[in-house]
């Protein structure tokens, strides 16, 4: 179980991260028992997210009239378990051909923490959307600018805690992109979305 000061500390890291401060790494607890814990994270973030997959319905429902309201809750927790898990077991059986082991804990503690921060955003801009204060256009505009953010905080991440080269810090990034790109649209495919 997370205790309250694990959590206060691994968000301060985090923040120093988004700051561009690698010394925020040493706000997590990069252990191996840290690393088994840093998955429980997700139970904190399900709150942020059903918040912002409610917007995400709401923009959907506003655009379609129609959609399966079942369908779409399964689709939705199921890609968050499964990106919850996808590219840290993907990474488990790349990371010593690609050369990034001793960073391979690291990254994935730090990414795990820094989910919670990085989905504060979209909460914010869900929020706007579904108290009827922002369009649907300027919803889809801040969730852009918002993905943009979040792809350099996860650069950030991925070069502090990998230590890798520019290239390979780069491609970490595009593929845990690209994974959840694939997990989403296959989780919509296989709810019928």
């Amino acid at each position: 179980m997370l205790s309250g000061q694990e959590i206060a500390r691994a968000l301060q890291g985090s923040w120093m991260l988004l700051r561009n401060r690698p010394e925020g790494m040493r706000g997590f607890d990069l252990s191996i028992e840290g690393f088994w814990r840093s998955f429980a994270v997700v139970f904190l973030l399900v709150p942020l997210f059903v918040v912002s997959s409610l917007a995400e319905r709401k923009l959907l429902l506003d655009e379609t009239d129609f959609l399966p309201a079942g369908s779409f809750w399964l689709a939705q927790f199921t890609s968050l378990g499964l990106d919850w898990v996808a590219l840290p077991l993907l990474l488990a059986g790349l990371a010593k051909p690609l050369g990034i082991s001793a960073g391979y804990v690291p990254f994935i503690v730090a990414r795990n923490w820094t989910s919670l921060l990085a989905a504060l955003p979209y909460v914010f801009v869900g929020l706007l959307y579904l108290a009827g204060l922002i369009e649907p256009g300027i919803m889809v505009l801040l969730s852009l600018v918002t993905l943009i953010v979040v792809i350099w905080y996860r650069f950030i991440i991925a070069r502090v805690a990998l230590q890798a080269s520019l290239s390979m810090t780069i491609g970490v990034v595009m593929l845990d992109i690209i994974l959840s790109l694939l997990i989403g649209e296959l989780a919509g495919r296989i709810w019928g979305l």
